[in-house]
């Protein structure tokens, strides 16, 4: 057990937890770690776990919060849970006007009920779905909170309960702690310090990589309603953003990322990312990390051709470079799970700082030129909306990059870079793919691509949410997965498929992904990507 490991993503326990996933106007319950909304697949409030009461302004007087011993009010404010006849009064962490931070009582019985926020003579209420487990991922998001992206709040037992990192990265058959809430009930009171125990009677399953990883301990820390898990990384897995995820009483959780070397301590992406061990070495070993990315995706979906370029330079720390991994891309053979369509390569935005490369990023190819305007001041470069033709055939081709002149923060480039996707990626059973059982997972099989390049996976399908005071709303949730091009095959796990609504009118797409390296004054790290696909209209049963 470690309690000082605990007391670090206690600390977190106040931090602001907001929805994210679709528009919510009025208060709005979800788990302090995930807040996965309402109408999702896995939404629900286990009983005994902190939860999260957000979206009204009027909640509380004042702003305060508490640690163990806890009482069940907190600067007058009062917070009951009503399920059927059974009127509980949960445990607040922390108050204020605009959110609330409590913990369930784990003997809230289990089904939909009305939680109720009562303070100086005023009450505000919120619909609430208490379920037996609903586990809460602890995780840090580059993106800022609610961010698309987030790495697992993992800590390295075998290395004194460091956080795990880049430059820290967890080797297989290590123990890590994992942290967050919602694994399920105990007994006893949940206003003081908790006995650990090894809650055996909850189903658990970790996947890491896609692999079921051995979980010798999984139950409460000692702190009241956080929950603590041990887990041995499993063989065969490795990269820096290596998907894990955590289904308790067979539902999901939202999806993190930890860092896994094959050996060492420095993770490294092979046929994913082109960057070596010893150059992310010494990319750590710098004071900041100058990074740019040029992005060009065609993706195909029927008679509608998307088409995809930007540009973005940014500065890191060599922390943030370090412990958050700056390239969103998924490491070979994980999927991950986000709020909105998304496909790799993307960039954290948490750098501090904005690297200008002059007015606009100039590409000449197959099909024509194509120019990026800078937006605004900052380091993006975005393609017009509906100005171009697609610049990335299918059969790719040879395409020329320059910054004109140049900007303050990166100079004068000028480079070439040829065959291109030259070899199209063929999905070779899209046709008989009826519709996606999103408990079964799906099976993906391909031939062709780039040799040496990699296979991105992704898909989404639309939640519709309703609300008398913010009216109809429409949140795209979706998955991305990598894969080898040359394991020929890729099965989309159920838990990533079962985190999305089940909808008649979703996309999945199989695409081909080329990450290169391009150089230019004042970056440390350029890499150039390419992606091409195809898509299908597909229903998710």
């Amino acid at each position: 057990m470690l309690r000082t490991a605990a007391a670090v993503v206690f600390g977190a326990i106040l931090v602001s937890s907001r929805p994210t996933s679709a528009q919510v106007i009025g208060p709005s319950v979800c788990n302090n770690y995930s807040c996965i909304q309402p109408g999702m697949p896995n939404y629900g409030i286990a009983q005994g776990s902190i939860f999260v009461i957000a979206g009204s302004d009027n909640m509380a007087q004042s702003s305060a919060s508490q640690g163990v011993p806890l009482q069940t009010t907190l600067a007058g404010v009062a917070i009951t849970v009503s399920v059927g006849a059974v009127t509980t009064q949960a445990i607040p962490y922390f108050v204020s006007p605009s959110q609330i931070t409590a913990i369930l009582p784990s003997k809230t019985p289990i089904g939909q009920g009305t939680v109720t926020v009562s303070s100086g003579g005023e009450s505000v209420s919120a619909s609430i779905t208490v379920v037996p487990s609903a586990f809460g991922l602890a995780t840090v998001s580059p993106s800022g909170p609610g961010g698309p992206w987030a790495a697992a709040v993992a800590q390295d037992q075998g290395e004194g309960g460091q956080l795990l990192g880049q430059a820290n990265a967890a080797n297989p058959g290590e123990y890590l702690t994992l942290w967050g809430s919602g694994l399920g009930p105990v007994s006893g009171d949940e206003t003081q310090y908790q006995t650990p125990e090894n809650l055996t009677s909850i189903p658990i399953e970790v996947d890491i990589g896609g692999v079921s990883a051995t979980v010798p301990y999984h139950g409460r820390s000692v702190y009241p309603g956080l929950d603590q898990i041990n887990v041995i990384v499993p063989a065969g897995v490795s990269g820096c953003n290596v998907s894990l995820v955590v289904s308790a009483g067979g539902v999901p959780s939202n999806f993190g990322t930890i860092p896994v070397a094959a050996s060492g301590r420095i993770c490294v992406d092979p046929g994913v990312v082109p960057v070596t061990a010893d150059e992310y070495q010494s990319l750590l070993g710098l004071g900041d990390v100058n990074v740019g990315v040029i992005s060009l995706e065609t993706l195909a979906a029927g008679t509608v051709t998307g088409d995809s370029a930007y540009a973005t330079f940014q500065q890191y720390s060599a922390q943030q470079f370090a412990s958050v991994g700056f390239l969103q891309v998924p490491s070979a053979g994980s999927c991950l799970v986000t709020a909105g369509p998304w496909q790799p390569p993307l960039m954290g935005s948490s750098a501090f700082g904005q690297l200008s490369a002059g007015a606009q990023i100039n590409i000449a190819g197959p099909d024509g030129p194509l120019a990026l305007p800078q937006f605004g001041e900052s380091g993006s470069y975005l393609e017009p909306t509906g100005t171009s033709p697609p610049i990335l055939p299918p059969t790719g081709g040879a395409f020329t990059f320059n910054d004109g002149s140049g900007g303050p923060g990166v100079g004068t480039f000028r480079f070439g870079s040829g065959d291109s996707l030259t070899t199209p990626l063929l999905w070779t059973n899209d046709s008989a793919i009826a519709a996606v059982e999103r408990a079964k997972g799906q099976p993906v099989t391909w031939s062709g691509g780039a040799p040496g390049s990699y296979v991105y996976i992704f898909g989404y399908s639309p939640l519709y949410q309703y609300s008398p005071l913010a009216g109809g709303s429409t949140t795209r949730v979706g998955f991305t997965c990598s894969a080898l091009l040359s394991a020929g095959q890729f099965t989309v796990p159920a838990a990533a498929l079962e985190s999305l609504p089940a909808a008649e009118n979703g996309y999945f797409y199989v695409a081909n992904g080329v990450l290169q390296r391009f150089s230019a004054p004042g970056l440390d790290l350029g890499l150039l990507f390419f992606g091409a696909g195809t898509g299908i209209s597909v229903p998710f049963n």
